[in-house]
């Protein structure tokens, strides 16, 4: 293999790992003849976890001559990671436009994400992987040589953040109003992420920190249990196919959280929809893609608790109140004051951002939408704030919450002190949340799992 090519895979070696289908791509490569049959035993070795069994197929990749870059670029097309291959291959036709025209940035998105979930010829339900992350009490299984260890994985470099880990599973208690969603079994989660960071024909500015707000959700939700699919770039036809093939992946799961982090624009004003931009620079409405989720559309989903998070701007609003500094010292506790100063985001320092029911007595009434819960990292008519070093200020907040109290809370009071830590630390902007039939307290219960 040519240093060039055995070079792109090593620098998007991380995220080959994280999102590719390990079946998928072992039989796609013996095919092509990139691994003999004996070559593809160790692979189905289920005393290693998949991660690592992922890991050293793309090292052996490396090691199999001149023509195992090029079948490994067909596989991964074919099966749908797009990204991977535009960001492996500079010259690829998959790129939405000329890399030079984003050669004025100062910084290039390191986050690489597949563009979509596909139903492939010889591929069912059953092998359908979304990156299974094993459990802190599953991680003594083999691990690969000392030699071979991050040594070529930039995943490494994901900030690191302490997740406290459940030590007992909440009960319902029979006295009280409010039942819970369960959340015990190691299909716990899956938290799917579209992020829109560069456009084409850079009709929007390139939306610097995007990356690691993904990075670190990643990071978050693995260690809490869930599975995680990332998407970037994604054109709008190819948002709209991918929320209609989510159904292959997320039938069976106990809860899913979908966010959604590009460039919005407010319908009307006040609205509570908002325009989302895609990478072709086509609008997409927001509630279209909760719409996908309802009771009609994803009856599978009935019951299943489903928590969308907005990281957009609302509108173009970013008008702030002053207060004296004694109010917010009485209010805010550690960093108080800070709102008597010039507002954080200075010039510089934060971006912006049926049949009738007499007829068919045989079939139950039931509503549209239930179960469903959607945190807005601002009001509507504002500014979603972002820095471009530390990533948007709601996804910060978001993440230091949920590692520290996810154990003993329940989601809703986790978004509420989201505000509360948004609030205390950057003063000025106001998230916001609503709730559709989202009836029952849901714990995450990160690490532990019912046997």
């Amino acid at each position: 293999m040519q240093d060039e090519h055995r070079k792109a895979i090593q620098n998007n070696f991380g995220s080959l790992v994280e999102q590719t289908d390990l079946d998928v791509m072992v039989s796609a490569l013996y095919e092509k003849g990139v691994f003999s049959e004996q070559m593809i035993e160790p692979f189905k070795d289920t005393n290693k976890d998949t991660r690592t069994r992922k890991r050293q197929l793309y090292m052996d990749i490396m090691r199999r001559g001149p023509e195992a870059f090029g079948h490994l670029l067909e596989t991964l097309e074919e099966n749908g990671y797009w990204n991977l291959v535009r960001e492996l291959d500079p010259s690829s036709s998959l790129h939405l436009q000329p890399r030079i025209s984003y050669s004025n940035q100062n910084t290039k998105s390191g986050e690489n994400s597949y563009v979509s979930i596909r139903t492939e010829k010889k591929r069912t339900k059953s092998n359908v992987e979304v990156n299974k992350i094993q459990s802190n009490s599953d991680q003594t299984e083999t691990a690969p040589p000392e030699s071979n260890k991050d040594t070529m994985d930039p995943s490494g470099d994901i900030p690191y953040f302490h997740v406290v880990k459940s030590t007992k599973f909440f009960e319902d208690n029979e006295d009280k109003d409010i039942k819970l969603y369960k959340t015990r079994g190691r299909q716990r989660g899956i938290l799917v992420i579209f992020s829109y960071i560069q456009f084409c024909n850079d009709i929007e500015k390139y939306r610097k920190g995007v990356d690691i707000d993904c990075k670190k959700l990643k990071y978050l939700f693995h260690e809490i249990g869930f599975s995680v699919i990332a998407y970037q770039d994604l054109t709008k036809p190819e948002t709209e196919g991918t929320l209609k093939r989510l159904g292959e992946v997320l039938v069976g799961t106990e809860c899913v959280f979908i966010v959604v982090s590009s460039h919005g624009y407010e319908r009307a004003p006040r609205s509570s929809d908002t325009d989302i931009r895609c990478s072709d620079g086509n609008l997409i409405s927001f509630l279209d893609i909760v719409d996908r989720f309802s009771n009609a559309n994803f009856p599978a989903l009935r019951g299943v608790p489903k928590v969308f998070i907005s990281q957009l701007c609302r509108g173009r609003n970013e008008e702030w109140v002053m207060v004296p500094q004694w109010r917010r010292a009485g209010e805010g506790g550690e960093g108080e004051g800070r709102a008597a100063g010039r507002p954080p985001h200075a010039p510089g320092g934060v971006e912006s951002d049926g049949a009738r029911w007499a007829e068919r007595r045989d079939l139950q009434l039931d509503r549209v939408y239930s179960d469903i819960i959607i945190a807005h990292s601002t009001v509507p008519g504002y500014v979603s704030h972002r820095d471009p070093e530390k990533g948007s200020w709601y996804i910060q907040a978001l993440c230091e919450v949920f590692a520290a109290r996810a154990h003993d809370c329940h989601v809703e009071k986790l978004l509420t002190l989201v505000d509360e830590r948004m609030h205390r630390e950057f003063a000025v902007q106001t998230s916001s949340v609503e709730k559709w039939g989202f009836n029952r307290r849901l714990y995450l219960h990160p690490g532990l799992y019912e046997d």
